[in-house]
């Protein structure tokens, strides 16, 4: 029987970036912003894995603090980079955009982060090796998991399911407040709270975000039920 894949966070200031580590073979989710590349290969080699190993690089979505460092790092280790289908045009271009808030303070940041957000958000363009639409599996790669599509923060967000017991999430859930789960950004409210049904469907128990750190899913619940009763969406 293969050993359960193994979860590291790597922290990268405001962002994290994951390993996924499988059948002699390691996964890599999101890679920060610009200049991450040196913080992921050293988390890399204090694991005691190289380059080599890594096989794929997976892009919850394009946002900068996402893939700011994807292309340094798809040079460096040859690992393939998959994107969703909705996003590998931006991916293609090096820039997504500035995503909407979902407040009074975050859509004013969101209007002047669409102002000036071409000058700030902006990463080395990077053409994606496979491009996905719907459930992607992850056995090839040496883990038992799979990506699925979770849009609302964007319309190409994905998360990372490992085991039926783990879910990487990226921007789809932020657990940077006490209570909430609420990404302060997302350019479909509605979508991604369904996205959230999703989750919670598949029976995931521990939850990965792209800020902050990890949280058990009755935090989930929790939080999923309070922005239903916000929204006015029935359960």
């Amino acid at each position: 029987m293969k050993d359960e894949p193994r979860i590291i966070r790597i922290p990268l200031g405001r962002v994290n970036a994951y390993f996924v580590v499988g059948d002699g073979q390691v996964i890599l989710i999101d890679t920060g912003e610009k200049r991450s590349e040196k913080r992921i290969l050293q988390a890399l080699a204090t694991l005691g894995l190289s380059l080599s190993e890594i096989r794929l690089i997976i892009l919850t979505h394009t946002h900068y603090d996402h893939c700011g460092s994807v292309r340094g790092l798809k040079e460096m280790t040859a690992a393939k980079v998959i994107v969703h289908q909705n996003e590998a045009s931006c991916l293609r271009e090096g820039y997504s955009g500035f995503p909407k808030g979902t407040s009074p303070v975050t859509k004013a940041i969101s209007w002047i982060g669409r102002s000036i957000g071409s000058r700030i958000g902006r990463y080395a363009p990077v053409e994606p090796d496979i491009i996905v639409s719907e459930r992607f599996g992850l056995e090839e790669y040496g883990t038992e998991g799979y990506i699925v599509p979770t849009p609302g923060h964007t319309s190409g967000s994905m998360s990372v399911i490992i085991s039926n017991r783990y879910a990487l999430v990226g921007d789809t859930l932020f657990n940077i407040f006490r209570k909430s789960l609420f990404p302060p950004f997302a350019d479909d409210q509605e979508e991604l709270l369904k996205s959230w049904a999703k989750l919670i469907d598949i029976g995931c128990r521990t939850f990965y975000p792209g800020h902050g750190s990890r949280f058990e899913v009755e935090k989930f619940r929790q939080s999923l039920e309070r922005e239903r009763k916000r929204s006015g969406l029935s359960s």
